[in-house]
């Protein structure tokens, strides 16, 4: 499969794509929950539109669908028992397509997963991905494997005492967050060097601004006001001193 191979996305998206994907063997690996869940609902999808035949294409878009469907942050309660059916039809036409062998306790648990929205509500409050994360953030603290947990417990400890203290410094960093790829690109500084805003260029910013200003109907009232406040404060200057000072 070649789509995940050269796929891009954004920051945070999900992980590295490229590094999850084998082209030697062909296969997917080393994927969190949260990679599974982006892979199954995003990318697969789109990946298997050449295949065939035509009716296991439909299967397995409509189990995409699923997923993508209970994995929104609402959902309303009359469409679950749609939804259960919808699931069951889906499971019973991957089985005319896939060998028996392929059905374990994993692809069956579909069939519950509408119960479990039924009885613990959406599946974003119960999912695992945040605990996930939050243990791979305490798993950096041990540094001491006699004593795992009295590890995680001072490394946290330290961070909520540092972060509590940087309220009250002049510089504000935080602890353990890395900065976007995107930060500072506004003050110049990009992924090919730093690019120097010189005077001349924001002259120019700033006529194309007055430009868009000056065109836009919406700003005419407020246009107009503006002239009359500067007019009422001429006392004798020129015109070219009214426009100046209305540009401003």
């Amino acid at each position: 499969m070649h789509f995940p191979e050269g796929v891009k996305v954004p920051t945070g998206f999900s992980a590295n794509v490229k590094k999850l994907v084998s082209m030697k063997d062909l296969s997917i690996t080393h994927c969190k929950a949260h990679d599974c869940h982006v892979m199954l609902t995003v990318f697969l999808p789109i990946a298997i539109r050449a295949i065939k035949p035509e009716f296991l294409k439909m299967a397995i878009t409509r189990m995409c669908y699923f997923f993508s469907k209970i994995s929104q942050k609402t959902i309303g309660k009359e469409e679950l028992s749609d939804l259960h059916e919808f699931v069951v039809e889906t499971q019973n036409q991957l089985e005319m397509c896939l060998p028996p062998a392929f059905f374990d306790i994993m692809p069956h648990l579909m069939i519950h997963m509408v119960h479990q929205i039924q009885a613990l509500g959406p599946c974003y409050l119960h999912e695992m991905w945040s605990y996930e994360r939050f243990m791979s953030v305490l798993s950096r603290y041990v540094h001491n494997r006699a004593y795992p947990e009295g590890s995680m417990i001072e490394g946290y400890s330290t961070e909520e005492v540092v972060e509590c203290c940087q309220e009250y410094l002049k510089v504000q960093k935080g602890i353990g967050k890395p900065d976007s790829r995107h930060k500072g690109r506004l003050a110049g500084k990009g992924t090919s060097g730093r690019k120097v805003f010189i005077d001349h260029d924001y002259k120019e910013v700033s006529r194309a601004h007055y430009s868009v200003l000056q065109s836009t109907q919406l700003m005419q009232p407020y246009i107009d006001e503006h002239l009359a406040i500067i007019m009422a404060e001429r006392n004798g200057r020129s015109d070219d001193w009214v426009m100046k000072q209305h540009k401003q």
